[in-house]
């Protein structure tokens, strides 16, 4: 007889299809980037096997994220190893700053505004491209826009996108409140609000189940590898959604705004589930120099802080 935990894991993984890359992308993000990023895999296989997807799917997701320069691989004997690449760990990193944030950062009214105005237009493609993945929208043609925030160091942030001598930045005041409506419904537009709000209520709806059914159960029906399976599905579909999010301040937010509810319930389901994941991940990875490094300080630093096996930080 099956444990309501484990209706609830079936039921997530028959509920829409789920990428292999996109999948091991979401477990290498959230159990391994702060532990080395390294790991045999064969225990890639192993973690995932029992969640019903085979070795070849694992085998074909990691062979494309090393062509896509997501991953390295190193081979010792008839054993490959995949490490996060350079470039992976850069992605990762910008990443995991939205995932894991605990609350809006503040804002003080001020606005980044990027004129691209003397780019080519392949690279203007390039850049809208890059500059919606970090949270700015495009105001016309050629004006990028995004709330400031403290940070966010804007000229770096051109610098690594190799657009420092062609786009134009500008600091702005926003200092006439009787145009916020205005200003509101051009944010609620460009930022495709609605849309976002609508896959942040699905998450609800799938995930708020699960802290019911955690609440519930018995301290021993909380087995490391059902954490563990709880914790990959549970960011794996909330990264999808978040990583679209622009992450406004709460001033041009709507009023209940359906990101916050879905942060604090991704929250209380990771503090829940996430030492006796991580506990999990410990004994079944190998690395090339035997078990894995234990999670660097930055891990418990997501969602504001989480518990380790010697206490909270």
């Amino acid at each position: 007889m099956t444990h309501k935990l484990d209706d609830f894991i079936q039921h997530a993984l028959n509920a829409q299809p789920i990428s292999g890359t996109s999948l091991i992308i979401s477990l290498y993000g959230d159990a391994l980037s702060h532990r080395g990023g390294e790991v045999w895999l064969g225990s890639l296989s192993f973690l995932l096997e029992s969640m019903g997807f085979s070795d070849r799917f694992v085998r074909t997701a990691v062979f494309r994220l090393q062509k896509e320069g997501w991953l390295t691989v190193e081979k010792l004997g008839r054993r490959s190893y995949y490490r996060i690449a350079e470039r992976g760990m850069h992605q990762f990193r910008h990443a995991e700053d939205k995932i894991y944030l605990s609350e809006q950062p503040e804002w003080d009214g001020k606005w980044d505004l990027l004129l691209l105005e003397g780019t080519a237009k392949n690279e203007r493609i390039r850049l809208k491209k890059e500059l919606n993945w970090l949270g700015f929208a495009q105001f016309n043609r050629t004006l990028m826009a995004a709330p400031s925030h403290s940070q966010r160091d804007i000229p770096s942030l051109l610098g690594e996108l190799n657009a420092s001598d062609s786009v134009i930045y500008f600091r702005a005041d926003y200092p006439y409140p009787r145009s916020e409506r205005s200003l509101k419904e051009l944010v609620s537009i460009n930022w495709s609000l609605e849309q976002i709000s609508q896959h942040y209520h699905e998450f609800i709806v799938s995930f708020r189940p699960l802290m019911t059914l955690l609440r519930d159960c018995h301290e021993a029906d909380l087995t490391p590898r059902r954490c563990f399976q709880l914790r990959l599905l549970l960011i794996h579909f909330y990264r999808r959604i978040v990583l679209r999010d622009p992450q406004l301040p709460d001033a041009l937010l709507p009023a209940q705004w359906e990101g916050q509810i879905a942060r604090h319930l991704c929250i209380n389901i990771y503090q829940h589930i996430g030492l006796a994941a991580t506990r999990y991940v410990s004994e079944c990875c190998e690395t090339t120099i035997g078990q894995l490094p234990q999670p660097a300080a930055a891990y418990y630093r997501r969602f504001g802080g989480l518990y380790s096996e010697i206490g909270a930080y």
